[in-house]
């Protein structure tokens, strides 16, 4: 069984993913660590160097290359999905849950990191201001949300990461006896 996180940066996916794994007697694999590890060197250096496209076709591979491996729970980033091939392909290769929150909750977790999350930077490479920061957040979530909501199941997750990963965990029980995962 795979089981695939999305959902928006910092949705938690990368707090939920190991509770998850872990309950579940599963690895864990964070995509951005993956691509980063590949590339040997940060997710804003790919950005600077290769770009959005570039980062985007090192995330496809990887997403690909977690059909090697059985038992894991991988965290994709929060724009993996948006391409319907990925997503397909995450859906027909395991169970795709996103974590869903807010636009005001995303602020308040990445507001301190936006020198480390390209797309919260301006075109010279700066952190935008609050404001313009949570304007893009909220136009990136709307771009997204038909696409996070295609997902095999939407799990609200401005709650305590335990509880998130409670409930991803009987949704993975509940599809696995009914046989739909791969």
């Amino acid at each position: 069984m795979r089981i695939y996180l999305s959902g928006f940066m910092a949705s938690g996916k990368s707090t939920v993913g190991p509770l998850l794994a872990r309950r579940r007697d599963m690895a864990f694999v964070d995509l951005d660590d993956a691509i980063e590890a590949e590339a040997d060197r940060g997710i804003p250096d790919i950005f600077a160097v290769e770009g959005e496209l570039g980062f985007r076709q090192r995330e496809t591979r990887a997403i690909w290359d977690t059909a090697d491996r059985e038992d894991l729970v991988v965290a994709l980033g929060g724009g993996a999905l948006v391409s319907p091939e990925n997503r397909e392909w995450a859906k027909e290769h395991g169970l795709v849950v996103t974590l869903q929150v807010d636009a005001d909750t995303i602020l308040d977790r990445v507001a301190g990191e936006a020198d480390h999350r390209p797309l919260l930077q301006d075109e010279n490479g700066r952190p935008l201001e609050r404001t313009a920061m949570r304007r893009r957040i909220e136009r990136m979530l709307s771009e997204r949300r038909a696409a996070y909501e295609q997902a095999h199941a939407v799990v609200k997750a401005d709650r305590d990461p335990e509880e998130v990963a409670t409930i991803i965990d009987e949704i993975a029980t509940v599809w696995s006896h009914r046989g739909d995962l791969v």
